[in-house]
Formats: structure tokens, C-alpha cells, sequence
């Protein structure tokens, strides 16, 4: 089961795993939102996956 974002910028971001959706929003974030970046916790990010 996959793990779906989509960001308020538009851009989608997914993944198999929780440690793979960590990784892609992080990533995501630091190239896109970097003001943002480090700012969310774990739970926070997770909790905006949506289960695909």
C-alpha cells in the first residue's frame, strides 16, 4: 500500500513505505520549501499520508 501526499504547491508525492514517503517529503521540502525544512515531525508528515 502506497503513501500519497499532495502539496499545497501541487506537486504529489508518494511512496511504498513510511520511510520512503519520510524521505521523498523531506526531500521534497528541502528543494522546493526549504524555509520549511526541518520543521515537521515524523508523525506530522505522516499524518498528511494518505493510504493508495
Amino acid at each position: 500500500m502506497a503513501l500519497t501526499t499532495q502539496c499545497a504547491c501541487g506537486a504529489t508525492v508518494t511512496a511504498e513505505d513510511e520511510e520512503g514517503f519520510l524521505a521523498a517529503v523531506g526531500q521534497h521540502v528541502e528543494t522546493t520549501h526549504p524555509d520549511l525544512a526541518g520543521t515537521m515531525t515524523r508523525e506530522q508528515i505522516l499524518g498528511m499520508a494518505e493510504r493508495t
